[in-house]
């Protein structure tokens, strides 16, 4: 998220809006927007529905218990009508888009 923050006002600039989505109950979100000054909107998926939804559930990702699926790392582009317009998924959770790349992309998705 923090990593993302860069790139959000050029985003808005440009007709999109950046929403993070995490596993994360909602006050630890605040606290983490509030500690890093985000800006992006952060929602809470605690039930894993949107992961669900968007097929990032992922077995062993879950740092608090591994037996329990995770969120993969996911970039999603939506179009107005919420349809996906196109997404950057990976396996590794150590791997996410550049800035100069979500940029890259958001712009192509437009």
């Amino acid at each position: 998220m923090r990593e993302y923050q860069n790139v959000y006002d050029e985003v808005k600039k440009a007709g999109g809006e950046m929403v993070a989505i995490c596993n994360d109950p909602p006050g630890d979100l605040k606290t983490r927007a509030e500690k890093y000054g985000l800006k992006m909107v952060l929602l809470s998926d605690s039930k894993a529905l949107v992961s669900k939804i968007y097929h990032l559930e992922h077995k062993g990702l879950n740092i608090r218990d591994p037996d329990q699926s995770g969120a993969r790392p996911a970039v999603l582009f939506l179009n107005s009508d919420l349809t996906l317009s196109s997404e950057h998924q990976t396996d590794d959770m150590r791997h996410h888009l550049t800035n100069d790349e979500l940029l890259a992309r958001f712009k192509a998705a437009k």
